[in-house]
């Protein structure tokens, strides 16, 4: 059960732009010690969207081992490509991710029923649990209060990361 502050992880990067591993290890320590209960790797607040997938499961790999179970890695697996997204999740499950973080298909502007195949067709593909995450103001889509109902009864979608700024939608989710 997830509770308390999740914090998105920024992704230090040394002078040639590549990932700065000690500064990674040295931000995830601090967190842990000072009481963050969660950690989300490769989320919108990182530097996920310009990462190779290689470089992606490097730092996952980085991540879970420096993290060690202390604390659950919360990592972004979403695309608006159904099938990367269902890749990247299974790739970051194997990798030790707690949770799966995963965004509207952004770009596509699907219909009510396209996101309930998206978001079903992912979570059914792993065992690792589901947070969907609604973040209309930089995807160009909104997960309908319709569909968070529909997939709410899906047994390994156990939340949603809901960054819309709108109180009513998250009254009515609620």
């Amino acid at each position: 059960m997830l509770k308390g502050s999740m914090v998105a992880l920024v992704t230090p990067m040394d002078e040639e732009n590549r990932i700065n591993y000690p500064k990674v290890a040295e931000l995830l320590e601090w967190h842990i010690e000072n009481g963050t209960d969660g950690l989300v790797i490769l989320g919108t607040t990182g530097e996920a969207s310009t990462m190779t997938f290689e470089e992606e499961k490097e730092f996952v790999a980085f991540c879970n081992d420096k993290i060690a179970k202390r604390v659950p890695m919360i990592v972004g697996s979403g695309s608006n490509s159904t099938a990367t997204a269902i890749s990247n999740s299974q790739a970051f499950a194997e990798l030790g991710a707690d949770y799966l973080l995963v965004v509207t298909p952004y770009y596509n502007k699907t219909n009510n029923e396209g996101m309930i195949r998206h978001f079903e067709s992912i979570a059914d593909s792993v065992t690792v649990p589901i947070i969907m995450y609604n973040v209309p103001s930089r995807t160009g889509c909104n997960i309908t209060p319709e569909v968070v109902g529909k997939l709410a009864k899906h047994p390994n979608i156990i939340g949603i990361k809901e960054a819309s700024g709108d109180m009513s939608y998250v009254c009515c989710i609620c």
